[in-house]
């Protein structure tokens, strides 16, 4: 009885210690992230320059996300790695911000190596909460709404940093909140890995793509994160175009975290009650819906209020991705199950949303990107029906 009260006991300690980090870490990439196409509005790109800046973030992200969760299984370590890729992502993410003038070539490279990390680092810190522990799997849902209570933190203070000291701030604000992550981690358990007594080599990741469920997850994650990924460049266009601020893009960002605190509250409720497969038809279902609404909106207003559709979408969708390629991964490739499933649903639709999006609103205007955006959800909606859950979980 003793035992079973310490075990809860320091379960409770680590989930505790688990909210400070997501919380802190989500303030700080509220920071990097929230005002970027702001930034590069700023700074003089066209949409279709800004989609190959955006694009080429993928690159790192794709590479990145797959090498990092590879070396995570090879070294049995999720931690370190996770504070090595933090601090390359601070110094990334200072270079971008410093130089505000047009400079093409410059802000290439800075773009595609601060959003690379931007994914890494996340990629790495939802990996490293999913395998601390079954306890802390089960309630990934509720550390995850702590890094929307960050983002919902971060958003606004960004705004205020930015006008009053510049762009220019916002590395050295992030740097801050970064020291503090790496600073309240020191104490958290590792990644509890599967020792198979053999190394683990790159050529075994292939194991992951020949697993037919996996690779139909795959597909749809793919498929729904490119219209997803919309959200924070087609949408926040849209937002400027229509005479929106960038207070209004810092609103829209903490409105979206604020709403979809309760469903990430309740992520473990909801995934038992509905099912993995169900979850994410539901989840697809209200995609469309969002981006439908984002088509037919004439006032930034309008579209901010649709953003909070958040709350039936993005919480949905994250926990059950994290879930369901966990439920698909070996036992021994965990990490890179989710870090090369990322690589592709995160990486991906960083690569073809910024191409495909600048290039739709270029030719036929935002609204009409919008609507295709919406329909070609009907794609992955009906392939979510042809997968088939392990039995652990309802359908």
């Amino acid at each position: 009885m003793f035992q079973g009260r310490g075990n809860t006991m320091r379960n409770n300690k680590i989930l505790i210690r688990q909210f400070m980090i997501f919380a802190i870490v989500f303030v700080g990439l509220a920071m990097t992230n929230t005002q970027m196409i702001p930034f590069l509005i700023d700074a003089g790109y066209s949409p279709e320059q800004r989609g190959v800046l955006l694009s080429a973030m993928a690159f790192v992200s794709i590479f990145g996300q797959l090498w990092a969760g590879y070396l995570c299984d090879r070294y049995q370590t999720v931690k370190r790695f996770f504070n090595l890729f933090m601090i390359l992502f601070v110094l990334a993410n200072a270079a971008m911000y410093w130089v505000t003038e047009y400079n093409f070539f410059f802000h290439l490279l800075a773009v595609s190596m601060m959003g690379g990390f931007f994914r890494i680092v996340s990629g790495l810190l939802e990996t490293w909460t999913i395998e601390t522990s079954q306890y802390s799997r089960d309630n990934f849902g509720m550390i995850r709404a702590f890094g929307s209570i960050g983002w919902a933190i971060g958003a606004p203070i960004t705004s205020w940093i930015l006008s009053a000291y510049g762009y220019r701030a916002i590395g050295l604000s992030f740097a801050i909140f970064a020291l503090l992550s790496m600073v309240v981690s020191r104490k958290m358990p590792d990644a509890h890995k599967v020792v198979t007594g053999q190394s683990i080599r790159f050529r075994d990741v292939k194991q992951l793509i020949e697993h037919k469920p996996y690779l139909l997850l795959l597909v749809i994650f793919v498929l729904v994160n490119i219209v997803f990924t919309a959200d924070m460049y087609t949408v926040i266009d849209k937002i400027l175009a229509l005479g929106g601020t960038n207070d209004d893009v810092a609103f829209k960002w903490s409105f979206q975290a604020i709403t979809e605190l309760p469903l990430f509250f309740l992520g473990a409720v909801v995934l038992k009650w509905m099912g993995g497969k169900k979850m994410m038809i539901f989840a697809i279902f209200m995609y469309f819906i969002r981006f439908f609404l984002y088509a037919v909106a004439t006032t930034p207003f309008q579209l901010v209020m649709i953003s909070g559709l958040q709350f039936a979408t993005f919480p949905l969708l994250m926990v059950v991705q994290k879930v369901l390629i966990d439920d698909e991964s070996p036992a021994h490739l965990k990490s890179s199950g989710q870090m090369f499933a990322l690589s592709l649903y995160g990486g991906l639709s960083a690569l073809l949303t910024p191409l495909l999006s600048g290039f739709l609103v270029g030719s036929f205007g935002y609204d009409f990107t919008l609507y295709a955006l919406a329909f070609s959800l009907l794609v992955p909606l009906g392939l979510s029906f042809l997968y088939k859950p392990k039995s652990k979980l309802k359908t």
